[in-house]
């Protein structure tokens, strides 16, 4: 257990030597050790987190995040001494409008959709045995997305080059998610994609699951030592932490969707967004991102494959070698 998430009100969150103490409410106490932890989300009102706790997290470079009832983290609380080197961030600012972001947004939209194509193969495999007609349409779509990856070869630097390569991204988001519908594979009440605000259970699983991956991420960047509020593709906006968007586009598709996809039918089932369905997605990201994948003929952490990729991501800035993102296998 690397990352914890607590969603039971009335929890008291202590330390007592090099362990964190877990009290719950009902009088339960487990503890476990802190050097296994790098994120505590408190995902609940009335909790309570001791200051000896917040200086010990700080102090080992664990951070800790409140998160709202979305998901959403509204606060961030890490160390001062953390890794971040000054030549990495004028870096990042050097190269806002660069040649050098231009590639990196590319890459990260190539791998979006390369990884959005993965997932309807994934999930073919099993429609191709059931349901011919319908698994037609998912080998459709993922040609479709084929299409739309090789659109992004004519794309050259311009003043436009931001929106040129988010009309691709949408183009491509439109393909996918009408795919699924198509495909039967969402749950009946999912019509279209809804971002933040949706009332549909559905698109608040897809919501909710987004945020936990952005925790992540966050994580992972902050630690390489970038200003997480500077993307390339996402444009800047007060409160949006736009290079944090940029970095999880390329996961969206393979750690959320298709595990909220997984749970459709408990989905299905449910009567609301109650605590059962968010502990289910919390721990099956977590278990998505602490599992392993093979990288480079080699086994290798998912949750510490997004780190080297932070770091590579710092790497390509400052003149090493380009970035190019994870592109998982169905």
């Amino acid at each position: 257990m690397r990352h914890l998430t607590i969603v039971n009100f009335g929890t008291f969150l202590g330390v007592n030597g090099n362990r964190l103490i877990v009290k719950e409410a009902d009088g339960r106490t487990w503890e476990t050790l802190l050097s296994r932890l790098r994120t505590i989300r408190i995902a609940k009102k009335g909790i309570s987190v001791s200051s000896n706790l917040v200086i010990a997290c700080a102090s080992r470079g664990i951070r800790l995040y409140f998160v709202d009832w979305q998901g959403i983290a509204v606060a961030a609380v890490s160390g001062l001494h953390n890794h971040a080197v000054v030549n990495v961030r004028k870096a990042q600012f050097k190269n806002l409008q660069t040649a050098i972001a231009f590639d990196i947004s590319k890459e990260i939209v190539r791998s979006k959709i390369k990884n959005q194509r993965a997932v309807l193969l994934y999930y073919n495999k099993y429609l191709s045995k059931t349901d011919n007609n319908l698994s037609l349409q998912l080998t459709s779509a993922a040609d479709k997305l084929n299409r739309h990856i090789d659109s992004l070869k004519g794309i050259g630097l311009s003043s436009l080059w931001r929106e040129t390569l988010m009309g691709v991204e949408g183009a491509a988001a439109a393909t996918y998610w009408e795919s699924l519908v198509n495909a039967k594979i969402l749950p009946a009440g999912f019509v279209k994609r809804e971002g933040r605000g949706s009332k549909e259970l559905t698109n608040i699983c897809f919501n909710y699951g987004y945020a936990i991956l952005q925790s992540y991420c966050w994580s992972a960047l902050d630690n390489a030592g970038f200003e997480l509020y500077a993307g390339f593709l996402h444009a800047d906006r007060p409160g949006k932490p736009s290079l944090v968007l940029d970095f999880m586009e390329e996961y969206r598709a393979w750690v959320v969707d298709r595990n909220i996809i997984k749970i459709r039918n408990k989905i299905a089932k449910a009567k609301s967004f109650d605590l059962n369905l968010k502990s289910t997605i919390t721990e099956m990201i977590g278990e998505c991102l602490s599992g392993t994948i093979v990288y480079k003929r080699k086994r290798i952490k998912l949750e510490n494959l997004m780190q080297r990729q932070a770091y590579r991501l710092a790497g390509s800035l400052i003149g090493e070698k380009s970035y190019k993102g994870i592109r998982f296998k169905w």
